[in-house]
């Protein structure tokens, strides 16, 4: 069996249609996650580590590998979101952890009621919050499982919400929709690009992101 570095397995998990094959120093293609792991193991190991806190700079890169593939891979965005978050950088975290979340995933929208009941990372809003703790004790894929929904969740905004402020968060829990995203920007792109190429993500130097005039 070939013998895979962290780096071709990153590829293998990374790797789009058209992108050039990796191949090994013996000139042998390297075989893709598909081919060489067909119960995605290493998808389920990077995120089962974040969720224990384990965020090195490897799993990391495979992380935001997955989670750059968009929907279908949440539980990295939000495993990504949460490595950000416990290395401080609390505001790209939690837009990964949004992420997730907007798509339906119930563990990213019970952390979305958290952050905004602290403010952490984002704008401290308990009315946002709560809208976010409806949502995940309301969610059908838990509830379609028989998994029942941790309600202390919905407890933590008692007496922090007047009633009209509970209404307006249960109007917004009943309006919401999914919506899942997709890399679009310059930056995306060129990170799901180096993804797929060279098997690893490229944090992006200065002159790869946009300038914009300022209109002031």
């Amino acid at each position: 069996m070939i013998a895979l570095s962290v780096i071709g397995l990153v590829l293998a998990a990374c790797s789009s249609g058209g992108a050039a094959r990796k191949r090994d120093s013996d000139g042998r293609i390297i075989p893709t996650l598909a081919e060489q792991d067909p119960t995605s193991t290493l998808y389920a190991k990077s995120v089962s580590q974040a969720a224990h806190g384990e965020c090195d700079s490897e799993i990391m890169d495979v992380l935001t590998c997955f989670a750059y593939r968009g929907h279908g891979y949440e539980g990295a965005q939000m495993a990504l979101g949460q490595c950000y978050i416990a290395k401080g950088q609390e505001a790209e975290g939690a837009e990964w952890v949004q992420r997730a979340a907007n798509s339906g995933w119930p563990d990213a929208q019970k952390m979305m009621a958290t952050l905004y009941l602290k403010g952490q990372g984002v704008d401290q809003d308990p009315v946002e919050g709560a809208k976010w703790a409806k949502l995940y004790t309301r969610n059908p894929s838990l509830l379609s499982l028989g998994v029942q929904p941790d309600v202390s969740i919905v407890q933590e905004f008692r007496g922090s919400l007047t009633s009209e402020q509970n209404a307006v968060a249960d109007q917004r829990a009943s309006s919401w929709v999914p919506s899942y995203w997709t890399p679009t920007s310059v930056i995306d792109r060129d990170v799901r690009r180096s993804c797929a190429v060279e098997g690893r993500h490229r944090v992006p130097s200065m002159p790869d992101i946009e300038s914009v005039p300022n209109p002031y």
